[in-house]
Formats: structure tokens, C-alpha cells, sequence
């Protein structure tokens, strides 16, 4: 009626795509705040991604060579798929790691008295001796009263011998605090603090340190008010608890700085993460050689237009998951990310019912498939394309893994609670513009912008896009921004995987596609794990916009690279317009000495 026409044999394919990637997206897109939820730092999290990408460099290449020589591409196939669903509901009970309370010192000296709250994982040896403080502290303007709850380590003033009564009463607090300690030892004291927070401004000397001067004391009814210390104090605290919001932002730990290794939570998040992780590589190393040998001498043209059905999948449901958690999270303290593993499971049961009616062509035996496998990694075209590869992979690997956290730092430092409330309706809809506005419309041209400007133009292509993505990235003040730059992931991503896989396609001897992938994989997994670690490392030290600005200056690089290696013809369909010129010339020559001898 309306002109469609649907190719029902490839029916089963594009539904194995879009189930794979509906279930992939919203445990790829949020695992890195999830993560970050659970207690983990940036390194931490990097250093993970990247035993996983060494995991991935062993099972994806290992997975190309048996299904190539036992045959048993479907089978390990729904294995993978299978593992993914069960590995998806294991993820719910996955526990925290356990977080310090940050450190407060108290400091009082003969002119002022001051309270500093220290945003960093120290340890707290409290003695048997300890003060319960309550603070009250006004905003600079005096308009909002704010009380906080601190729980402080008893601490000696004066030298032995020193006797109380030598000390002024009279907004002296040593002399109250010594007095309280020796009435009322291992008990809790009560001790209202008047605060000036200096608009939570970060010290000179510690930039994780923010400075409140106090302005009264009441100890026990007893009100102190500018006090200061004859014999200085100097205590440390823990904050229990209070009404202003930045405070306790500042005072709380977010993540552990310890070593993890020493921790049996991280070893469950790590084993679950590894499972899953090889399970996902393993199933889309299948789908696409699957997808090549059903399309067959269309590949190059055709290979976008179903690998863009795993973009519809990952755009819908990175939208409607991202909304989920937000109104699953509503009033609580943590985003509550069990929708995100439910539905992953969910897909992965619908997806094993539709593996088993795709038609998978196994690989024939090949007594050469190894010595032809030899001689084409040794090419100047294989070789070139390997390194592009893995540069394409470390810069999809560094927005991947890190974006989202980007982002969050945005909102936190923009102090946004509508913002907050909705992030990962945010980052959803992020995810959403990359599928449906960059993605989607690349995969379904790509075979025609391919034909048309050819690989090597292609690859440098797609660098320059990433490039200037990520240079977007460092300009932007708020997060909402973030979707219109995505658009630029239609030539980012979506071309440089349809190139990656054609090309590979182009390039495979005979029965050994499966295998190239394969090792396709191997190169993939050194540019996601040289991208986890070292970009935990630098957004951890240097904060997002430095990193991101790094890797900008990274893609042009390698878009520079791009062009000189097709300049000098080291793309494999520059020397096969050469082969096949020569090729013209040698019959022209042949046919012209046939037509001198007949003369």
C-alpha cells in the first residue's frame, strides 16, 4: 500500500539487532554511573574496563577460531546471549563498597576558632573520650539557619599540670571544653556552633577543604560567644549529619580510596562485570559476520541498513530506561537502576527465540584459511587499517566510559536540582539523539558514502568528526547541550563501524571472515583498554574538560594519519585500482602483440 517492501528472510536479523542492542544500552550507557554509585573512583573504574578489554582480547579472537574450525558459530552464539540475561539479574545484588565519613577539624586558637570540613578518605583513630557537636550555621546573608551533627575525638589542650581555673571563663572555650571532658567523660556532649561558611570557598591549601569560622559555642547551656582558646584545640570530627545540602556535599565520600583489591564487594562486581562484558563481545563478534554471510556480495551496501535496526533498539530504550530510573529513584537518595537489569534480562529471553530461526552459514574447512590468515596481516593496507581501528575504538571507548560521568559532574557543579532529578532522563535522551539523529540515517548511507568517497576518505572522515565532538564537549556549561552535540555520532560511530566491518569483509580470504573479525576484536580490545585506563586516570586528575580536550587533540592526529596513509595508497582498494590498471594494461598489451602478429 505504502511501497514498503520487507525482506522477510532478513526479518530474524534486524529483530537479533534490535533486542542485542535494547539490552545492551542502558547497562553500557549507565554502568560507569553505576559504578560511581557503588563506591568506585574513576581510576578504579578504568583500570576494570581495561581487564576487560585484556579479557576481550583473548575470548574474541579464541571464539573466531573455534566457531571457524568446529562450526559452532549458533550454538555459542545463544550461549552468549543467554549468559548475558543471567549475568543482567546477578547485577541487583551486587553490594557497595563501605565509604568513611569525611573528615572535620576543629581548630581553635587564642584569636579565632574555625571549622574545616576535608573532603578525602582518612582514616579516624577516635578515643574512648568523644564530643557529640551540633552546628548551627548561618549563611553569610543571616537569612537561613543551618545545624549539623558532629561526632569529634577528644583531644588534650594543655600540658600536664596545668590547672583549669588559670584559663578566662569569658569566651574561652578551652576552658569549657576541658571542664565538660573531666565532668562528663564517655558521654555524650552537646555543642552549638554558629558558623560563617565563606560561601563554602575551596583553601589554598587543600583543594578539597572548605572553611566555616565559628562565632558562638553553647556547651551544656553554657553559650560562648567569638570564642577563642588560651590553650589551642584541635580536634577531628566526623559529620553525622546537616540541614544545608553543600555541606554535606562537601563532607560526604563518594568513593573508596582505598585498595579495592582487598575488598569482597569489588571481587563480585569485577567477576559479574567480566562475565558480562565477554558475553557482550562474544555475541555482536557473531551477529555481524552472521549479518555478512546473509547479505553475501551486498555487504559493503546493505551491512548499514540492518546493523541500523541495533540503533533504533539502543536509542528507544536508552530513552524509555533513563525515564524509568528517574521515577523509580523519586525521593530517594540513590538512583535506583533495577529497571535497567530487568529489561536487559527481559530482551535476552525475547532475543533467544529469535536466534533459533536465523539462518547462520557455517564456515566450510579450509586446509589454507592459516597460511592465507599469515600473509594478509603483513600487508600495508591490514596494517594501516588495524592502527585506524584502534584509534577509532580508544576515542568511542573515552565517551563511552566517561561522558555520563561528565555530565554528572556538570550538574553537581551547577547545583541544579530539577537537573539532578532528571539526569538520566538527560543522559537517555542523549543516548536517543545519537541512535535516531546521528546513527541510524549513517547506517542506512553508509554503503552509498562509501562507494561514493571510498574507504580511506571515510576513515579520515570519522576521526575529524570525533575530534571536533569531543572539543564540543570542553565548551559547553550545561549538560542539556550534550544532545545536540550527539548528533555527530551518526559519522563518529555509525560510519567508522560500517567501514570497519565492510572493509574487513573486503579484506578476508576465503572462510576465515569469522576469524578476521575475530581479530578485528583483538585490536578493538587494546584501544578500549588502553582508553580505560588511561582515561580513568586523566578525568580522575585533571577533571573532564582538560581530558576531553586531550583526546580531541588525539583524533586530529589520527585523522591527519588517515590522510597521508590514503595519499600514499595503503588503503586495500587503492591498490586494487592499481592491481586492476595494471591488470587493463597487461590485456591492451597482450591484445595489441596478438593484432602485430595477425598483421
Amino acid at each position: 500500500m505504502f511501497g514498503i517492501k520487507v525482506n522477510t528472510q532478513l526479518l530474524p536479523l534486524k529483530m537479533c539487532y534490535f533486542l542485542i542492542f535494547a539490552c545492551l544500552a542502558p547497562i553500557a550507557g549507565f554502568l560507569p554511573t553505576i559504578a560511581r554509585q557503588l563506591g568506585y573512583s574513576m581510576t578504579t573504574y578504568g583500570a576494570a574496563m581495561t581487564f576487560m578489554s585484556m579479557i576481550s582480547m583473548v575470548v574474541v579472537p579464541l571464539s573466531g577460531v573455534i566457531v571457524d574450525k568446529f562450526r559452532i558459530k549458533k550454538k555459542l552464539f545463544l550461549v552468549s546471549i543467554f549468559g548475558i540475561g543471567v549475568v543482567s539479574i546477578l547485577f541487583l545484588f551486587v553490594p557497595k563498597v563501605p565509604l568513611e565519613l569525611a573528615k572535620i577539624e576543629l581548630k581553635c586558637d587564642a584569636q579565632t576558632t574555625t571549622m574545616t570540613v576535608v573532603n578525602e578518605n582518612n582514616n579516624l583513630q577516635t578515643t574512648s573520650n568523644f564530643t557529640y557537636y551540633t552546628a548551627v550555621a548561618n549563611h553569610t546573608s543571616g537569612a537561613e539557619l543551618m545545624t549539623c551533627k558532629l561526632n569529634c575525638q577528644y583531644a588534650e589542650l594543655c600540658s600536664a599540670g596545668f590547672e583549669i581555673n588559670n584559663l578566662q571563663t569569658q569566651s574561652d572555650l578551652s576552658y569549657v571544653w576541658m571542664r565538660t571532658a573531666n565532668e562528663s567523660q564517655n558521654k555524650f556532649n552537646q555543642i552549638d556552633l554558629a558558623l560563617i561558611p565563606k560561601d563554602l570557598e575551596q583553601t589554598e591549601e587543600n583543594a578539597n577543604s572548605y572553611v566555616f569560622q565559628v562565632l558562638s559555642v553553647q556547651i551544656n547551656g553554657t553559650q560562648i560567644r567569638t570564642p577563642i582558646c588560651q590553650c589551642h584545640l584541635k580536634t577531628f570530627c566526623h559529620i553525622a549529619s546537616c540541614s544545608n545540602d553543600k555541606i554535606m556535599e562537601a563532607a560526604t565520600v563518594t568513593t573508596y580510596r582505598g585498595n579495592v583489591l582487598n575488598l569482597y564487594q569489588f571481587w563480585i562486581f569485577f567477576g559479574l562485570l567480566a562475565t558480562h562484558w565477554s558475553c557482550y563481545l562474544i555475541s555482536i563478534a557473531f551477529i555481524n559476520p552472521i549479518c555478512l554471510d546473509n547479505l553475501g556480495d551486498k555487504s559493503a551496501e546493505d551491512f548499514g541498513r540492518q546493523k541500523c535496526w541495533s540503533s533504533i533498539g539502543w536509542g528507544i530504550f536508552s530513552i524509555f530506561i533513563g525515564w524509568l530510573v528517574d521515577v523509580f529513584s523519586f525521593n530517594k537518595k540513590d538512583k535506583d537502576y533495577s529497571p535497567v537489569f530487568y529489561c536487559s534480562a527481559l530482551m535476552m529471553a525475547l532475543n533467544l527465540g529469535v536466534v533459533k530461526t536465523i539462518k547462520v552459514v557455517e564456515t566450510s574447512k579450509s586446509e589454507d584459511r592459516w597460511k592465507n590468515m599469515g600473509g594478509l596481516f603483513t600487508k600495508y593496507y591490514m596494517i594501516t587499517f588495524c592502527i585506524w581501528s584502534i584509534f577509532n575504538t580508544l576515542l568511542h571507548t573515552i565517551v563511552t566510559n566517561f561522558l555520563f560521568w561528565y555530565m554528572e559532574d556538570m550538574v553537581s557543579a551547577n547545583n541544579d536540582h530539577s537537573q539532578r532529578a532528571w539526569l538520566k532522563t538527560l543522559q537517555g535522551l542523549a543516548q536517543g539523539i545519537q541512535c535516531f539523529g546521528g546513527e541510524i540515517p549513517f547506517f542506512f548511507w553508509s554503503g552509498w558514502i562509501i562507494r561514493k568517497i571510498g574507504y580511506g576518505n571515510c576513515m579520515a572522515l570519522v576521526m575529524g568528526s570525533m575530534a571536533i565532538r569531543m572539543y564540543l564537549y570542553t565548551v559547553i556549561w550545561n549538560p542539556t547541550w550534550v544532545i545536540a552535540i550527539e548528533l555527530l555520532n551518526g559519522v563518529s560511530y555509525a560510519l567508522g563501524y560500517s567501514v570497519k566491518m565492510s572493509y574487513a569483509k573486503k579484506v578476508a580470504p576465503p572462510d576465515t571472515l569469522n576469524t578476521i573479525i575475530g581479530f578485528m576484536g583483538f585490536f578493538d580490545c587494546v584501544g578500549d583498554s588502553i582508553a580505560s585506563l588511561v582515561g580513568g586516570y586523566l578525568f580522575d586528575t585533571y577533571g573532564g574538560v582538560w581530558s576531553f580536550r586531550f583526546f580531541s587533540y588525539i583524533a586530529v592526529f589520527a585523522c591527519f594519519l588517515s590522510i597521508v596513509t590514503n595519499c600514499f595508497g595503503l588503503t586495500k582498494e587503492s591498490i586494487t585500482l592499481k592491481e586492476n590498471a595494471e591488470s587493463t594494461n597487461t590485456d591492451l598489451k597482450i591484445a595489441n602483440n596478438n593484432t602485430d602478429k595477425k598483421m
